[in-house]
């Protein structure tokens, strides 16, 4: 009985919710003080890596063979096409990456390949319910580019990464779409299904925290 209440109680999104509410939004105070923000940018990368655990750990738990290998196949996958694109600007625009998301592997954070991960299973947990894969696709394709657009400038801001070009091309969001959007097929035509709604949550959380930053903190830097 107490491994069931347990198991219950971990599963519950409510904790997560509440970690999550509570450390992103000391992190958007800390990034909107010039004096903590040198260190919320030092941390970032530890921070990322370190809270990527609340939306995966519940999907490692469901203990589904098929998705696993669809999220390790989507890694690996998005990172190949990340390195791809900083070094031809092929497939996103010329760009590059700066310090702040920390360790690099081939001049790409390796960080970057969890975002892409996280971001499209939290979209495909809103079109659970939608009976034609295409169509589902599409919205986690279209999903994917709004987190992208609402992020890019404070990403820029905060040298996430740097545009060769003056303004975002429209080639990055063509890519995110058609990235997530294959990669959300791939997902639904295999009939994988994760139950957890952690990761959505979390990406919203992010989508909050970034739009904040874009709205009201951009400008000033």
């Amino acid at each position: 009985m107490n491994s069931k209440r347990a198991n219950r109680w971990w599963e519950s999104p409510l904790v997560p919710a509440i970690v999550l509410t509570v450390f992103y939004s000391v992190g958007l105070i800390g990034h909107f003080l010039s004096l903590t923000r040198p260190l919320m940018l030092a941390i970032t990368p530890y921070f990322l890596y370190g809270f990527a655990l609340i939306p995966l750990w519940p999907v490692v738990r469901e203990r589904r063979t098929g998705v696993y290998l669809w999220a390790l196949s989507t890694l690996v996958i998005t990172f190949f096409l990340e390195v791809v694109g900083t070094h031809t600007g092929l497939i996103f625009g010329p760009y590059t990456y700066g310090p702040t998301l920390g360790f690099k592997l081939l001049q790409v954070p390796v960080v970057i390949a969890l975002n892409w991960l996280i971001v499209i299973m939290a979209v495909l947990n809103l079109t659970a319910s939608m009976g034609s894969s295409f169509l589902a696709a599409l919205l986690v394709g279209v999903g994917a580019v709004l987190f992208d657009f609402v992020m890019e400038p404070v990403a820029m801001a905060l040298d996430y990464w740097t545009w060769q070009a003056e303004n975002i091309p429209l080639q990055n969001y063509l890519a995110w779409f058609v990235i997530a959007f294959a990669a959300a097929l791939v997902f639904r035509l295999l009939r994988l299904r994760v139950d957890s709604r952690i990761p959505f949550l979390y990406v919203a959380i992010q989508f909050v925290f970034f739009l904040v930053l874009r709205l009201f903190l951009v400008e000033r830097l």
